[in-house]
């Protein structure tokens, strides 16, 4: 019987388990935290958005090549992952495209997990750290501080760098160098923005709709050529810049950039819904009705009374002006259009590994083979889930990795490396 040796007891170490456990090998999963899937834990709020409806969730990814991605997903796509936890006794409703279990409960998704670990007879090693990885005379030897455990095969399958406290440390990455392979540099994914500014203090606790895009930087401080990534949603203003999901999917671009103050620049959409053409109607229409009020009632059910302030400061307007104003004087009304539908926001970075939920960069997709995840330097290593150089957006793209390159690897390493389906 082949032994494997899983590093990470996470969604994708768990999942590597399972899989090669019904393919016939023997187990041992060593992890160094106290509970096996404790990052499953925070995934949606404590909800666990497990995965999603879509078909093609490689488009959604980024990191590696999309053909490799996608090489890997096919093995284990979306529809199987919830006929997989509907046979662990876990069904799931899907909700804006997005898949939940119905308990409500990430909780219930590490649980069913675990059970079907101990059904299968893998043995779970926690609050046991891997210091050392090497291969020896064809067996693969994981050493902690007071023990050395031995396979045929191992996966690495020990996170990121993400939510350290959860054990996504980076000793993952360290256990991959030590077997020659390269690390593409990492960087916070799915995490808050910092900007430059001293409104943000102001504005901090805000929720609005907007429409968030960020472009490359001119040198005349303004957006340039094609959006890099557009998403619409609800934003976050905090006292250090913006936050929410629609900025998450944005952050991987400003984290990975080395002065992203320079490089990059965001430009927010406050009112998305409205046409420039559809707004300086409102506006005009307002501005005739209202006559001598002043120009902030105008706004009064437009916008969040704190982000007022900053759309006059930039048409250069105060909220004593009069809507008269508006009228009176050409152009006033177009940059006050201009003002809500291109808010600029200079990125400074973004909050820290502490704060993000994935992380871009990681062990490189090119040293190992798509189709089972084995090493293509070292036989019998393979890797699985956030170790591997390949992040998605929220919504269960990161989750359906986990499943999906758990399954690759698990399955493979028990049957001596043979390719899945692709």
């Amino acid at each position: 019987m082949k032994r494997i040796i899983v590093i990470g007891a996470g969604a994708s170490g768990m999942m590597a388990a399972i899989a090669a456990a019904r393919n016939k090998a023997a187990v041992t999963v060593v992890d160094a935290m106290e509970r096996a899937g404790k990052k499953i834990l925070l995934t949606g709020n404590g909800r666990c958005n497990l995965t999603h409806m879509d078909e093609h969730p490689e488009d959604s990814c980024f990191g590696a090549d999309r053909g490799w991605i996608r090489a890997v997903m096919r093995q284990f796509p979306p529809a199987e992952t919830r006929r997989f936890f509907a046979e662990l006794g876990l069904p799931t409703f899907e909700k804006n495209g997005y898949v939940y279990p119905v308990t409500g409960q990430a909780s219930s998704v590490a649980a069913v997990l675990t059970a079907e670990m101990r059904r299968l007879g893998v043995k779970l090693k926690l609050s046991e750290k891997i210091l050392f990885l090497e291969k020896e005379d064809r067996i693969w030897k994981a050493r902690t501080a007071s023990w050395c455990y031995e396979g045929d095969a191992v996966i690495l399958a020990c996170g990121s760098k993400a939510a350290p406290k959860t054990g996504s440390d980076g000793s993952g990455y360290e256990l991959a160098r030590m077997t020659g392979h390269r690390i593409v540099p990492v960087s916070p994914a799915l995490t808050p923005v910092i900007c430059e500014g001293d409104f943000f203090r102001s504005a901090a606790g805000v929720r609005c709709r907007a429409e968030v895009s960020l472009y490359p930087r001119g040198t005349d401080g303004k957006s340039r050529g094609q959006a890099l990534h557009r998403e619409r949603g609800e934003l976050l203003w905090t006292n250090y810049g913006v936050s929410g999901i629609l900025v998450f999917q944005l952050s991987r671009f400003i984290s990975s950039s080395r002065r992203p103050e320079k490089e990059l620049i965001l430009e927010a959409d406050l009112l998305p819904d409205l046409s420039e053409d559809e707004l300086f109607r409102t506006i005009s229409a307002r501005a005739e009705a209202l006559g001598r009020e002043r120009i902030s009632v105008l706004f009064a059910g437009m916008l969040n009374e704190k982000l007022i302030p900053l759309i006059l400061k930039n048409a250069e307007l105060t909220g004593k002006d009069s809507c008269e104003k508006l009228l009176r004087e050409k152009g006033r009304i177009e940059a006050l259009v201009h003002g809500i539908k291109h808010v600029l926001l200079i990125p400074k970075g973004t909050k820290s590994f502490d704060a993000c939920q994935v992380c871009a960069g990681g062990v490189d997709t090119a040293q190992t083979d798509c189709r089972t995840l084995e090493s293509r330097l070292r036989s019998g290593l393979y890797f699985a889930g956030e170790i591997l150089d390949v992040d998605g957006l929220c919504g269960g793209y990161n989750l359906q990795w986990a499943w999906a390159s758990g399954y690759t690897a698990g399955r493979a390493a028990a049957s001596d490396g043979t390719p899945g389906p692709v």
